[in-house]
């Protein structure tokens, strides 16, 4: 597969995982520094909010390149992406099925694509940092 390819994903220098970090406690800050100036935001804005800041940074944690970036590691990143849909589908369908045992419907103001988009990344982080572990533990 050539370089130039649409289906080549460059990958982020390791300096990006500490802007990424930044995207955790920022939507937080944010959103308690708009109810202190007292902006009318409703609770699923806010959770909008956080959940879309914490998507990106889990995207550039996952998108940024390891110190030593060998056929292991993106072995590692391409099982991770598969195991982070994987679990996103259960995890959407457990949701789902929670919402209409509470509710009585399968829909909520809740599922965004800001949700999804964090449970996927968040997923993904998870079984790349698994993975990494279990592999050093050896």
């Amino acid at each position: 597969m050539k370089e130039k390819s649409i289906l080549h994903v460059p990958l982020l220098s390791p300096a990006w995982k500490k802007v990424a970090f930044l995207f955790f406690p920022l939507p937080v800050l944010l959103v308690i520094g708009m109810a202190l100036v007292q902006m009318e935001i409703s609770p699923d804005d806010s959770a909008q909010i956080i959940y879309g800041f914490w998507a990106i940074g889990f995207g550039i944690l996952n998108l940024s390149r390891e110190k030593e970036e060998d056929e292991m590691i993106k072995s590692f990143r391409l099982q991770a992406f598969q195991t982070g849909f994987y679990w996103l589908i259960w995890g959407l369908g457990a949701l789902m099925m929670i919402n209409y045992l509470r509710f009585g419907r399968i829909t909520s103001e809740i599922f965004s694509a800001y949700l999804v988009l964090f449970l996927l990344n968040a997923y993904i982080y998870g079984a790349f940092q698994y993975q990494k572990y279990m592999c050093n533990k050896d």
